[in-house]
């Protein structure tokens, strides 16, 4: 299905921004913050009675207190053993399995999907498989879920969030920050509140954000297409997964070699242009800044060769203004070889 201009703007208008701020944890940093493997895995490792955390039985209180007996809680404080990604004789994966000698608690994690787990299969493996233990079934979710007849639901930030301002979670070793950390993260009501609005919008407008992005790879297409029309160069490469975060970039090579130069689309929605010359840099990086103007581009030294960018605030707000400068650019990267290193390029190519 394809949409008009307005009917996308309009969707891209309505996306839902992060404007808060809030400090730093562990969880932040190096791992898949909100993802429900690296969820699992931690609250896997808290609930064993292995665990190295000296609190986990007030975690474990305050995770099962609302849907159990006290007799069940008391059960899993005594023993607890834990088994995530279970999979099951159809090869469907369970996130985790509480269980000991009498009973076993199966818990799926929905941190912010949509639940469309093939419940029954797990209901029906975890029968066949432990006969000999009383068996209970459990959605945690940050979202309200009509949870099927047979299952328990526990909210995950409401949860977390009454351990954590329990004056018995102290910080005495390592694994009390650990878990402070973990605690903090799952029950941030500002991002939940905000991540659950971008995956809302994302399943209702899936279809409007791939027409959106279709029409916005063929217009990328189109712009080199026309520079390449315009100026005769050797081709052009579109970078827009592992360029800078949201943006995009188009390097554009004049000659055989990999000289370039690159359009590039911020993440502010600027325009910038930067250069590539692969020749020395110790003997060619002033010489070519002062035939580029020295005030309008900045130079940087990648490995031996000479890059410039644009400054700040030369940076253009029309595409039709910053292919003109990539038009220019290749020009004078052409005029500049032709002049000093006639024999580094074959023009002929």
């Amino acid at each position: 299905m394809n949409y008009t201009i307005d009917e996308l703007r309009e969707s891209v208008n309505s996306i839902p921004q992060f404007i808060f701020d809030k400090e730093k944890n562990i969880f932040d940093i190096g791992t898949r913050g909100f993802y429900e493997n690296p969820f699992t895995d931690v609250l896997a490792y808290i609930l064993d009675s292995k665990s190295e955390y000296k609190r986990r039985s007030l975690f474990l209180k305050y995770l099962l207190k609302d849907s159990f007996s006290q007799e069940i809680v008391d059960s899993f404080i005594d023993q607890c053993n834990t088994t995530t990604q279970h999979t099951t004789n159809l090869g469907n994966r369970i996130d985790l399995i509480l269980h000991n000698k009498r009973y076993l608690i199966l818990f799926e994690n929905k941190i912010f999907h949509t639940l469309n787990n093939p419940l029954d299969d797990y209901v029906e493996d975890i029968n066949s498989k432990y006969p000999h233990l009383e068996k209970f079934f459990v959605i945690m979710s940050y979202k309200t879920e009509h949870v099927p007849s047979g299952w328990n639901y526990i909210n995950i930030q409401h949860t977390f969030y009454k351990i954590l301002k329990n004056p018995l979670v102290k910080l005495n070793d390592k694994w009390d920050f650990f878990v402070n950390d973990f605690l903090l993260q799952f029950s941030d009501k500002n991002k939940l509140k905000m991540e659950q609005h971008i995956t809302e919008f994302i399943e209702e407008n899936f279809s409007q954000i791939l027409d959106a992005k279709d029409r916005l790879d063929h217009y990328i297409v189109g712009l080199a297409e026309q520079i390449k029309s315009e100026t005769d160069i050797r081709g052009y490469h579109i970078n827009n997964r592992n360029w800078a975060r949201k943006e995009i970039a188009i390097r554009f090579y004049p000659f055989p070699d990999e000289d370039n130069v690159t359009l590039i689309f911020q993440a502010d929605g600027k325009l910038n242009v930067s250069l590539y010359y692969y020749v020395n840099f110790t003997q060619y990086s002033a010489d070519i800044q002062a035939y580029l103007g020295p005030h309008k581009f900045k130079l940087w030294k990648e490995g031996n060769i000479c890059c410039f960018t644009l400054s700040e605030s030369l940076r253009y707000k029309t595409i039709q203004d910053a292919m003109s400068e990539v038009l220019e650019q290749i020009k004078n990267m052409r005029t500049y070889y032709a002049d000093k290193i006639p024999e580094k390029v074959d023009f002929t190519n």
